[in-house]
C-alpha cells in the first residue's frame, strides 16, 4: 500500500536520497579496490534488489528510453510479468485517454534531460484504473554520463476523488443559490415597473444591482478556476467604464461610510476619443477586478481619506490607476500578487490583488504597482484594445 499522505515535497526528497543511495551503491560495486570489482553485468545490478520491496511503484529506463526495469511492487499493482512490462509494455496499462499527454510528458523530459512529473491513470491488476503521480528524474553512470530515468510513483486516486467530490458539491451549491436569486431578481424587476411608493423606489435599483452582483459572483466560481489554469477567454464586449466604477462605488458605500472615504474618478483622454470611457473586456470580470482594487485601497487608508481612481484612455489601451496614501508592508511588496499574501488587516485573504492579475492577464494586460511612505501606493492596470473599437458621437 502506497503512503497516500505524502506531500509532494517528501516523495522528492525520497527520490533524491534514492538517487544518492544507487550512486554510492554503483561508486561501490565499481571501485577498483573492492573484491566484488570483478562480478558480471547481471550481479552489478543487485542494488534493485533493495528497491523491490519499496512500498513506491518504481521503474528504470535506459538511454533508449526503453524500461529495462519495474521493482516488485510496481508488478504486483499492474499484475503483470516483468517481460511484459520492459520496453513499452508498460505504456499498455495507461489509460486511452491519458496516453498522449503521458507519452509527450516523458518524452519531452526525456529528450531534454529534465526531471518531470504528470498524473495519468494506469489499471490495476483488479482492472480498475488508479491515478498516479509519477516523478522521474535522469541518472548518470559513475563516468558522469547520462545512464537513463529512473521513476518513483505513488496512488493519488483518493486525493483526486476528494477534489472532483469538492468540485461537484461546489458546482451544486452554486446553482442552488444561483436559481432563487434570478428568481428574486425577476420578481424585483416586475415589482419596480408595477410602482412603489416613493420612499422604496429609490432603493430598488440598488437592490437589483446588488442581486445581479451576487449572480455574477456565483457564475464566476468556475470562471477563476480556469482563469488559474490560463484556459478561460473571455467574453468581451464593449462597455461604459464609468457605469462600472459608479457601481462598484455603490456596492462598497456601507464600507465608505464606515471609514469616511471619498472614491474620486478623474478621467483623461490622450487622444480625441470623446467624453466617456470605453473598455473592451468581460464586464463582470472587470467590475470583480475593480472592486476588489477599490475595496483594499478603502482599507487600506486611514479613516476619512480618499481613494483616487483614475482612466487613461488612450489609441491602443486603457490605463486605470487605483491610488491611495496607505502604503503597502515591506514584508509582502516582492509576492503583492501571490495567492493569500496580506499583511495587516485582520479579515484579509490575500485574493484580491491575485485575482485582479488574473483578470488582467486573461484580458491580454498587465497589472503593477508601487508604494513609498511619500507618494502612497498605486496599482495600475493596461488592458489593451483591439483593432476595432466604436465610433464615438
Amino acid at each position: 500500500m502506497l503512503d497516500q499522505e505524502k506531500s509532494k515535497d517528501q516523495l522528492i526528497a525520497e527520490l533524491v536520497s534514492l538517487r544518492q543511495r544507487l550512486k554510492d551503491c554503483q561508486s561501490w560495486t565499481e571501485s577498483e579496490d573492492n573484491l566484488e570489482y570483478m562480478r558480471s553485468k547481471e550481479d552489478a545490478d543487485f542494488y534493485l534488489t533493495i528497491l523491490d520491496e519499496a512500498p513506491a511503484l518504481i521503474w528504470r529506463a535506459a538511454r533508449d528510453a526503453k524500461c529495462d526495469w519495474f521493482n516488485a511492487t510496481w508488478l504486483a499493482f499492474t499484475g503483470r510479468e516483468l517481460s511484459q512490462e520492459v520496453g513499452d509494455g508498460w505504456a499498455e496499462g495507461v489509460h486511452p485517454e491519458d496516453f498522449d499527454r503521458c507519452l509527450e510528458t516523458y518524452l519531452g523530459a526525456f529528450n531534454a534531460r529534465q526531471f518531470f512529473e504528470m498524473e495519468y491513470r494506469l489499471r490495476r491488476h483488479d482492472g480498475e484504473y488508479r491515478w498516479i503521480l509519477d516523478i522521474g528524474c535522469p541518472f548518470k553512470n559513475p563516468g558522469g554520463e547520462f545512464a537513463g530515468y529512473i521513476g518513483y510513483c505513488f496512488d493519488v486516486t483518493e486525493r483526486k476523488r476528494n477534489e472532483q467530490f469538492r468540485a461537484e458539491v461546489e458546482r451544486i451549491i452554486r446553482h442552488d443559490i444561483k436559481t432563487p436569486l434570478s428568481g428574486l431578481h425577476g420578481l424585483a424587476q416586475i415589482a419596480f415597473k408595477d410602482g412603489f411608493d416613493e420612499q422604496m423606489r429609490p432603493l430598488m435599483p440598488g437592490l437589483m444591482r446588488a442581486i445581479r452582483h451576487v449572480i455574477n459572483l456565483v457564475d464566476s466560481g468556475e470562471k477563476f478556476a480556469l482563469l488559474e489554469q490560463g484556459k478561460y477567454t473571455p467574453q468581451s464586449s464593449w462597455f461604459c467604464l464609468e457605469t462600472v466604477v459608479d457601481d462598484v462605488k455603490r456596492t462598497l458605500q456601507p464600507l465608505l461610510t464606515a471609514k469616511k472615504i471619498n472614491v474620486h474618478l478623474n478621467i483623461e483622454f490622450s487622444c480625441s476619443c470623446g467624453d466617456t470611457v470605453n473598455c473592451y473586456g468581460e464586464e463582470p470580470l472587470i467590475y470583480d477586478m475593480i472592486s476588489n482594487l477599490v475595496k483594499n485601497a478603502v482599507e487600506a487608508s486611514a479613516d476619512g481619506g480618499e481613494v483616487c481612481l483614475t482612466c487613461i484612455e488612450g489609441e491602443k489601451e486603457l490605463r486605470l490607476s487605483v491610488h491611495n496614501d496607505g502604503v503597502v508592508p515591506e514584508n509582502i511588496r516582492a509576492r503583492f500578487f501571490e495567492k493569500y499574501a496580506t499583511s495587516g488587516k485582520p479579515k484579509g485573504t490575500g485574493i484580491g490583488t491575485y485575482s485582479a492579475q488574473l483578470v488582467a492577464k486573461a484580458h491580454g494586460g498587465h497589472i503593477e504597482f508601487s508604494t513609498s511612505e511619500e507618494l502612497g501606493t498605486l496599482v495600475t492596470v493596461v488592458l489593451p484594445y483591439p483593432v476595432a473599437r466604436p465610433a464615438k458621437a
